[in-house]
């Protein structure tokens, strides 16, 4: 990240004090976050990511349920169960617990699993929507907004996205007598 910093603070100073260049390149500026968010891709897969999450969450509940049960019974009959019968039902109760011991670092490692898979498509759009648009409009670099200190208002490529995004705006109707 420094490094992208460095490179981008040095090419902004030659563009700046180099008239001839600076003359010649149009730089403009984006967030890429707020394009990836703007994309209709985003919402469905941010749909498909709360799904997954819940089934986690489900199976969750459902082997605490599980090892809540087994105590129960294991808590009520273990005074006419034999040493073997206890043993055995303390181990399966061991095991549980340690699924669901496991489970916030499985749950964690999942969940992002999914976000990755499901939101790489959509930056990659999100990337190639941002290289039509600088090409279309002339820009010859375009840097990472949250990497700038300062910029003017003037070259953020976002409005040329979102107007892409949202399609042509519809034709007024003509009047009807």
């Amino acid at each position: 990240m420094k490094k992208f910093l460095s490179i981008g603070l040095v090419m902004i100073a030659l563009f700046a004090f180099n008239p001839f260049l600076s003359a010649q390149s149009k730089i403009g500026y984006i967030s890429i976050d707020e394009v990836v968010q703007l994309m209709p891709e985003y919402k469905k897969s941010m749909g498909e990511i709360a799904q997954f999450d819940s089934a986690l969450q489900i199976n969750y509940g459902e082997t605490l349920k599980e090892l809540n049960r087994q105590d129960s019974i294991f808590k009520a009959d273990s005074v006419k169960m034999g040493n073997a019968v206890k043993t055995a039902n303390k181990e399966k109760m061991k095991k549980l617990l340690v699924e669901l011991q496991g489970f916030e670092q499985s749950y964690q490692q999942q969940m992002q699993q999914k976000q990755e898979e499901m939101m790489a498509p959509v930056a990659q759009k999100a990337n190639q929507l941002i290289n039509e648009i600088a090409k279309a409009n002339g820009f010859t670099y375009v840097f990472r907004k949250e990497a700038l200190v300062v910029y003017p208002e003037s070259e953020d490529l976002l409005p040329l996205v979102k107007k892409k995004i949202s399609g042509p705006a519809p034709a007024p109707k003509a009047p009807t007598k």
